[in-house]
């Protein structure tokens, strides 16, 4: 049997299928390429290809697919060619173009769907990839010949080729087929979108309009002092001036500005050209707050490289669309002054939710107020404000949740249960120690810290100011904190502040650390 047509066929199919595994014959290990993914659009494919490829099963797969021909031949030899053979021949040649075609339909799909900027993601592979399924190919083809039967007639060989070249390609097709409309929002192609005025027209006329009208904004941007190369973007990106305060004229060139400083929230915008990422801003506008799981949304948020929409996102695409982002996040239409008064407003909402906890302890300087605190919670009780750098770091003996977060020789740092939200704090600067009244308090701490420059603050991330708790001038001092509606504040939402702290600050040569409760 070995000098047979059909013999040779199969040794041939087998050297091309083992034929890719030759690099690691003349190496340490495996063919490896490396290449950077920065700056890419969104590649549905290669992720899928990743992603797939990585899972265990995949592994056991491929392995198979190097052993699926000599298997397949073994069969074939003890059979002598028997019907049982021939079908698995071709089962066999089948597996073989499925896993030859997988990586070209891949990529095919990638720079269909997604456009030509993910052929740099496949480029390092491909040469590579491709020389593998054709050698697939070929030894499929190979063992298709030398499983047909005798005598059968051309024509019935080329239909069975065809049929089994068909049902590949059909299973490997079946994602592109089922795309439905294309809903490409990035680069040149959404700002053909944009920029088009007769859809009807053919191709060519729509972008000469469309680069017409780029370079006539583009001129008038010029004239205007808008978008030039030389703009600083620091009025936006360091100043963060708002939109309530930028001229309309700026708009756009802050919207550029914005769009780039949001790399870590967005970082694909951060690549595109001027007129390009415009367009693309504009198509973000146009789905601005809708669920980010509508498919139109989660496509544009993927070609932005955005998880979903984010506070730093729609402070951007404001310059472009106010009325689209005031709806869920009205705070960014505000200029500066209503933005401060509108905080005023809030906070003296809140503060009025509040009351003095200890009405009856006379104070030479005092206040109450709501206190926002920001991302993390807490407040800094501080006695060298002005940053001599005298203090130092402090150990704290015992741990104490949501109360001392860390300790130095000229400062304390309080924490709270909330973050974002705000708390009711009453300060209270006192001549002597007071009595230790620990009822209706659920944790009491004190401890010691010196005052540099003759003043202690009370710091946070918000504004606005607070007395300064050093009634004696420089020196040492005692800070007992009193806290309170802790586990209610994490337990419900409140319209307002449930977590109570109230700090008092006298004189005390005393550093030690005192839990006087909880």
């Amino acid at each position: 049997m070995w000098r047979t047509r059909g013999f040779r066929l199969w040794v041939l199919a087998i050297v091309m299928t083992l034929l890719p595994l030759a690099p690691s014959a003349f190496s340490e290990s495996m063919v490896s390429f490396g290449f950077t993914t920065y700056g890419v659009p969104d590649c549905p494919a290669f992720d899928f290809q990743t992603t797939l490829f990585s899972a265990p099963i995949m592994t056991y797969l491929l392995g198979w697919h190097l052993f699926a021909v000599p298997l397949a031949f073994a069969f074939w030899l003890v059979t002598r060619g028997g019907r049982a053979s021939r079908v698995t021949g071709r089962v066999a040649a089948c597996y073989v173009l499925l896993m030859a075609l997988v990586n070209p339909a891949l990529v095919a799909y990638d720079v269909v769907t997604a456009g030509s900027g993910c052929w740099r993601l496949w480029e390092p592979l491909a040469v590579w990839n491709l020389g593998v399924s054709a050698c697939d190919v070929t030894a499929a083809t190979l063992v298709l010949w030398a499983v047909r039967p005798a005598g059968s007639r051309p024509h019935a060989r080329l239909r069975r080729t065809a049929g089994v070249f068909g049902v590949c390609c059909l299973l490997l097709a079946a994602p592109v087929a089922d795309r439905g409309a294309d809903d490409r929002y990035t680069g040149l192609d959404v700002a053909m979108r944009v920029y088009a005025q007769d859809p009807g027209t053919d191709g060519s006329s729509e972008t000469e309009r469309l680069f017409a009208a780029i370079s006539a904004y583009e001129r008038a941007a010029e004239d205007e002092g808008g978008l030039s190369e030389e703009d600083d973007c620091g009025t936006w990106t360091v100043l963060h001036q708002s939109y309530g305060d930028t001229p309309p004229r700026d708009r756009e060139r802050a919207f550029l500005c914005t769009a780039r400083d949001v790399a870590g929230y967005a970082p694909r915008l951060v690549t595109l050209p001027d007129r390009e990422l415009l367009a693309f801003g504009r198509a973000l506008c146009g789905v601005a707050g809708r669920p980010s799981t509508e498919p139109r949304v989660r496509t544009l948020l993927d070609q932005a490289g955005a998880y979903d929409w984010s506070w730093s996102l729609m402070n951007a695409l404001v310059f472009l669309c106010p009325d689209a982002v005031a709806p869920k996040w009205p705070d960014l239409v505000l200029s500066e002054a209503e933005g401060r008064k509108e905080e005023d407003d809030y906070l003296a909402r809140m503060t009025a939710h509040c009351s003095d906890p200890a009405r009856r302890l006379r104070a030479v300087r005092q206040a109450t107020t709501a206190l926002s605190v920001g991302e993390g919670g807490g407040y800094l009780v501080e006695g060298d404000t002005y940053g001599s750098g005298v203090g130092g770091p402090r150990r704290l003996d015992r741990a104490f949740d949501r109360v001392i977060d860390w300790l130095t020789t000229t400062a304390v740092s309080v924490g709270t249960a909330v973050e974002n939200s705000p708390i009711c704090l009453t300060v209270k600067a006192l001549n002597q120690a007071p009595r230790s009244r620990l009822k209706g308090w659920d944790t009491v701490t004190e401890t010691g810290i010196s005052s540099v420059d003759g003043r202690i603050e009370l710091l946070w991330e918000g504004d606005g100011s607070l007395p300064n708790l050093a009634v004696a001038g420089s020196g040492r001092y005692r800070v007992r904190v009193y806290v309170r509606g802790q586990e209610k504040a994490l337990a419900y939402a409140s319209e307002g502040p449930v977590e109570e702290h109230l700090v008092l600050v006298f004189p005390g040569s005393s550093g030690k650390t005192l839990f006087l409760r909880g």
